[in-house]
């Protein structure tokens, strides 16, 4: 479970997007930092239950650093104001399903599963695999205890 602080720190560094800052508050950010990695950790091995591919996966190897590549950015802050992970069964490879957790204050935080830019054999395989299952997918959406505990879900 996240501690609050973690979303405090979040919220600070928001207002007080900064190098500065941060360097100033390196401590809170290493907290949080690990905060969110033990988070990561339980979701790992919560999801491993019903997926064993995932039982090895080092949390360390699913964040994302917090540092923006400002290079080619209009907007120069230098720090995401958010924390965010992949959870795969190689960690964050990109081009195998996956898990993606962002955890940001506001009502900003979200929990995400697929694809991310798929390469065109594989896109058309899940585009194929969602035409032969949409009956039994669009059941499962449907699903009241899925709709009861998601706030905002929408098919």
């Amino acid at each position: 479970m996240l501690r609050p602080s973690t979303l405090d720190f979040l919220k600070k560094l928001a207002k007080n997007n900064n190098k500065f800052w941060l360097e100033k508050n390196k401590d809170l950010f290493v907290e949080a930092k690990a905060d969110f990695e033990n988070l990561i950790t339980e979701l790992i091995v919560g999801l491993a239950k019903s997926n064993p591919s995932l039982a090895e996966v080092d949390p360390k190897k699913c964040i994302f650093r917090i540092y923006r590549d400002v290079r080619f950015s209009k907007n120069k802050e230098p720090y995401k104001t958010n924390f965010g992970a992949s959870i795969g069964a190689t960690g964050k490879d990109l081009g195998k399903p996956l898990f993606y957790l962002h955890v940001q204050p506001g009502g900003e935080s979200f929990l995400a599963g697929g694809l991310y830019m798929p390469d065109s054999p594989t896109l058309k395989k899940v585009r194929e695999h969602i035409l032969k299952n949409s009956k039994s997918l669009k059941k499962s959406f449907r699903k009241k205890s899925l709709l009861k505990n998601s706030a905002d879900f929408r098919i």
